[in-house]
């Protein structure tokens, strides 16, 4: 395929995500430089019981930037990844527990450059990459399809900026990395986080569910998003669709980041008129349920 062929809008989607892997990069490496080493063993306050600490957290943000490093790579030589202990979705918890326990001994300084050398070496790749290189195939079994190039570089970004971010911040007291983004970064986040829930559904739990799930956030990094689940799996897109099942309006970008990674609940964000739901109710409440890694 000629570079000419590439549609503008993918051309975009591809030049956005290389800036936002450089950028939360430097903002991620900046936050774990400046944290007190004292509170390496802090654990964060989270809705969840269970909470790992943020040396735990670190841990496991390098051990999975070196796994999506190394997918890339495979991909580009248009090579299958294998990894022995990781064939489907229900390997994962194990998985991740295992790559914890293997980083324990390090040192935080540690932790830092093996993360760091994962995102940058990744990013290097993804600078190298033809337009149509993006859309190359990749099969990760923790996902409920394959994905392409560009969606494991913006899972990339996700895992790190948005699903474990609010981890690594609260040990230390401090406030979510999404709040040093620019509107339109958020904006962009915010996108790549509904393609991502959907590639988390799980038809399992949801059987013979067929549902759209609407999603309006107001404010400057705004949007309007829905994802659609079936027992062929999930898909996302920006815009509105005619009846979805369950609509979430959601006050701003921030309200929305609270709720998905589990800093405030439905019910808290719907008390503190954050957070507007319409249509089934019930549907609602099983969000997390069905939208999940593990």
């Amino acid at each position: 395929m000629s570079r000419d062929l590439v549609p503008v809008s993918q051309a975009i989607r591809c030049s956005d995500v290389i800036l936002d892997l450089s950028t939360h990069t430097k903002i991620l490496l900046n936050f774990l430089e400046e944290t007190a080493s004292e509170v390496w063993q802090q654990r964060g306050r989270h809705v969840r019981r269970s909470e790992w600490t943020l040396h735990q957290t670190v841990a496991h943000l390098a051990a999975s930037a070196e796994f999506y490093r190394a997918a890339l790579q495979r991909a580009v030589l248009r090579e299958k990844m294998t990894v022995p202990d990781l064939q489907q979705r229900r390997d994962l918890p194990a998985y991740n527990q295992r790559e914890i326990q293997l980083r324990h001994h390090q040192q935080p300084p540690e932790l830092i450059a093996a993360l760091q050398q994962a995102l940058e070496e990744t990013l290097a790749v993804a600078q190298q990459l033809a337009p149509e290189q993006f859309a190359w195939p990749v099969a990760v079994p923790i996902f409920n399809r394959p994905l392409t190039v560009i969606e494991l570089l913006e899972t990339q970004i996700m895992h790190s900026s948005m699903v474990h971010v609010a981890q690594i911040a609260r040990p230390a007291n401090k406030e979510p990395l999404w709040r040093r983004y620019d509107p339109p970064a958020l904006h962009r986040t915010l996108g790549r986080f509904f393609r991502l829930i959907s590639l988390t559904y799980w038809p399992e739990r949801g059987g013979n569910l067929r549902a759209t799930f609407q999603f309006l956030v107001a404010g400057d990094a705004g949007g309007e998003w829905y994802v659609s689940v079936s027992p062929g799996g999930g898909q996302a897109g920006e815009g509105r669709v005619l009846k979805p099942q369950v609509t979430l309006w959601a006050a701003n970008a921030d309200a929305l980041c609270l709720l998905f990674t589990d800093q405030i609940s439905i019910g808290q964000a719907l008390l503190r008129r954050k957070l507007v739901v319409r249509g089934n109710l019930l549907l609602a409440t099983k969000l997390s349920q069905l939208f999940s890694p593990t």
